[in-house]
């Protein structure tokens, strides 16, 4: 089966590209850079900006893929407040694209959304809950979920919370952000009113490896098995990686005064997809375990290529 990975060099791209059976499928991507960070499909990937509708169009035609995943968008929530027209642009036209391009080839869409398109009001939420955004982000991906659910084609939209886990030259994400700065003995601010279960890529990534796998379409909610505030999140990591905790202080959502608003009382309910997927997700510990043994052969990894570089020097 061929599968067409949207944002390909991103977290989630990555781990898909080493999650899903190269045995059984032929997998490409596309992202904004003009290289591949994953080697091993550097002639099948494609340097491609999903907002140009013509060269979506182009680049799909010629693939053909039977599966798009579209893992592709513009996720800094205070950024999207600040420049609406850009988000709107990438979440919802470059989605928008990617459907028309979908309905062409006959192509089903999975679709990656977020706990961001609840209010945080009564949450975790079920799949069949109803969403109120309360910032332009989630606005924007509920936008594009509707665009998809209101299309000809097949689709599945698999919303996540709090994404995290290792690869190669990507964006921090909490877990990253918070130990590069504890390890520096850097104080933190935290906040303890916002409420979740933190999503190990590892999880979300096999979760639409068996999607594919089962033909499964509608909507699904990934994440961890625990629901926690950040700030216990925060605390729990600095534990398990010996760090020092009193570095991470509490504050409430309301004293940071960020940009955009936030869903305070959130998280996702994952009993649909474990049961429906054949799967159960990581809490914590596991997740961090697997997060640490990933981090450190990352670490070697880099070292013996240094130590290959410098030989040859």
């Amino acid at each position: 089966m061929r599968i067409f990975i949207t944002g390909s060099n991103g977290l989630l791209g990555q781990k898909l590209l080493h999650t899903i059976s190269t045995e059984t499928h032929d997998l490409s991507g596309c992202d904004l850079a003009a290289e591949s960070l994953v080697k091993d499909v550097e002639h099948r990937y494609h340097r491609l900006d999903l907002t140009d509708r013509k060269s979506t169009r182009k680049v799909l035609q010629t693939i053909e893929p039977q599966i798009i995943v579209h893992t592709a968008a513009m996720t800094g929530v205070d950024k999207c407040e600040l420049e609406k027209e850009k988000c709107w642009q990438v979440n919802v036209y470059g989605t928008d694209n990617i459907i028309s391009s979908a309905e062409k080839i006959g192509a089903k869409v999975i679709f990656i959304s977020s706990d961001y398109v609840f209010d945080g009001e009564h949450g975790p939420y079920q799949e069949e809950d109803k969403p109120n955004p309360v910032n332009y982000y989630g606005r924007s991906k509920l936008a594009a979920e509707n665009l998809l659910r209101g299309s000809g084609i097949e689709w599945v939209i698999v919303r996540t919370i709090v994404l995290y886990g290792t690869g190669v030259n990507l964006r921090a994400n909490f877990v990253t952000w918070l130990l590069d700065r504890l390890r520096a003995c850097r104080p933190v601010h935290i906040v303890t009113d916002q409420w979740g279960n933190t999503t190990l890529v590892d999880d979300l990534a096999g979760a639409i490896e068996r999607i594919i796998l089962l033909e499964r379409s509608g909507i699904y909610h990934i994440g961890g098995r625990e629901f926690v505030t950040r700030y216990e999140f925060a605390v729990r990591i600095a534990r398990f990686f010996n760090l020092e905790a009193d570095l991470i202080h509490p504050v409430t959502t309301e004293e940071l005064s960020q940009p955009a608003k936030r869903p305070l009382r959130s998280g996702l309910e994952t009993e649909k997809a474990e049961r429906d997927l054949f799967m159960s997700f990581h809490d914590i510990a596991q997740s961090l375990a697997i997060f640490r043994d990933q981090e450190s052969a990352s670490a070697v990894r880099k070292d013996d290529l240094r130590q290959r570089e410098k030989g040859r020097g």
